[in-house]
């Protein structure tokens, strides 16, 4: 939790940020609301590549060559297509 002055300076920056993107014409709103959703976006993929290396690390396969974990995946790939054709 934000002490009080803290949470009052934020609330501050936000409503001088809302006044000038208030004052944008419609064609900069959509430009900058296109923005923050490709930031957002880019922020959410750094976010899981994050996890997934960690993941990765905790697995002790992170250093793995692309060549090997593909090479994995082809054989799980033939695992699955057998058992389905068995069954």
């Amino acid at each position: 939790m934000l002490p009080q002055w803290e949470g009052d300076r934020v609330s501050l920056h936000l409503n001088e940020l809302a006044t000038k993107i208030a004052t944008l014409d419609p064609a900069e709103q959509e430009a900058l609301w296109e923005k923050v959703a490709e930031l957002n976006f880019q922020r959410g993929l750094e976010a899981l590549a994050q996890k997934y290396r960690a993941r990765l690390a905790a697995e002790g396969t992170l250093d793995q060559t692309a060549d090997t974990v593909m090479a994995e995946l082809k054989k799980l790939r033939e695992e699955i297509a057998a058992d389905d054709y068995r069954t």
